[in-house]
């Protein structure tokens, strides 16, 4: 069948109704039912404030910070609320992504490129992931040549296998990943002795917090047993962490964090060599919507810290409530 453009152009009433009709059969992104896919608050005014914000920035591109500089002073300050939420010093930097995809790729592409400058002996790099980790590191070995070290999990509690981590190491490893919380399971990997050994062996060590790292310290807050996973865990080098989960912000809000500004210009790209200005990229994107952006600091400034702590006093308090019911509460973070 053939496409082509219409003709001639539609009335904006016939294009809507044409809209609604194409969604007749998606689930709605509100009550909880699309889990997994669109986060949502239950409330109303953070749909109504981030799509404001996302419109407001819909048309300026956040290529060029020098165009844009208001697009650059969000992202500094979205990336600092992240990096004393996830106890970072002062030298911890990091980039706004497009998703928990994105970032995680970015952490594996600048494990690769340290290996090159610093393991320059090694012929084909490795990182050994646990069969939890998301399968966007596997994705991202597709991509960039990295040769993925699948190791079990301890079947006792679904966490990374500590032993089984140690004997997957050879002279060609470069990278270490952990998850807090791994996507399928919402298990905390051992990130403490995970870190001790990375520092041991002078490796690398990415925890992904896609799902996890943001609403977990609001959980520790709340009293619940939360092992330690971020900045503060000697070894963890990078960090990943999504803002469209549990900070429910639209799609596609993500950063991704490094332990200092050596390790991370591992991640940028710059190519002056052809006929046109010189294309310096921070992230895999060039041009790109400042609205996912102006949304994800919109509606960080708008919920803060006591709406966010509430939030997650709700979830975890329905959560504990739904496993009381089916048999039980455990904890494996």
């Amino acid at each position: 069948m053939t496409i082509s453009i219409p003709s001639k152009g539609r009335s904006e009433e016939d294009l809507f109704a044409a809209l609604e009709k194409y969604r007749e059969h998606d689930l709605d992104t509100h009550g909880g039912r699309t889990w997994a896919y669109v986060y949502d608050p239950g409330r109303a005014d953070v749909e109504r404030i981030a799509k404001r914000a996302y419109l407001e920035y819909l048309t300026e591109n956040a290529l060029d910070p020098t165009v844009f500089p208001s697009l650059l002073r969000m992202e500094n300050e979205v990336v600092g609320m992240a990096v004393d939420h996830l106890r970072g010093d002062e030298g911890v930097v990091g980039n706004f992504t497009s998703g928990g995809t994105e970032s995680c790729m970015l952490a594996v592409k600048t494990a690769r490129d340290w290996a090159r400058e610093n393991r320059p002996e090694i012929d084909r790099p490795e990182m050994i992931l646990p069969v939890t980790a998301h399968a966007a590191f596997q994705k991202a070995a597709h991509y960039f040549d990295v040769d993925p070290v699948l190791v079990p999990i301890d079947p006792a509690d679904w966490k990374a296998d500590l032993k089984a981590i140690e004997r997957a190491i050879t002279p060609s490893t470069i990278l270490l990943v952990g998850s807090a919380v791994s996507y399928a399971h919402g298990v905390v990997d051992p990130i403490p002795q995970m870190g001790a050994l990375a520092q041991a062996r002078e490796l690398l060590l990415h925890v992904d917090g896609c799902i996890g790292a943001f609403i977990l310290p609001y959980f520790r807050r709340l009293g619940a047993s939360v092992t330690d996973f971020d900045f503060a865990v000697p070894g963890v080098t990078s960090m990943s962490m999504d803002y469209h989960k549990y900070a429910y912000c639209p799609k596609g809000a993500s950063v991704v964090l490094y332990r200092d500004s050596g390790l991370r210009r591992h991640q940028l790209f710059a190519c002056a060599e052809w006929t046109g200005y010189t294309v310096i990229n921070t992230t895999f994107q060039s041009t790109k919507s400042g609205g996912p952006l102006a949304a994800t600091w919109a509606v960080l400034n708008y919920l803060g810290d006591d709406g966010y702590l509430d939030i997650a006093r709700r979830t975890h308090d329905a959560t504990r409530a739904i496993i009381d019911g089916v048999g039980g509460w455990r904890t494996f973070t």
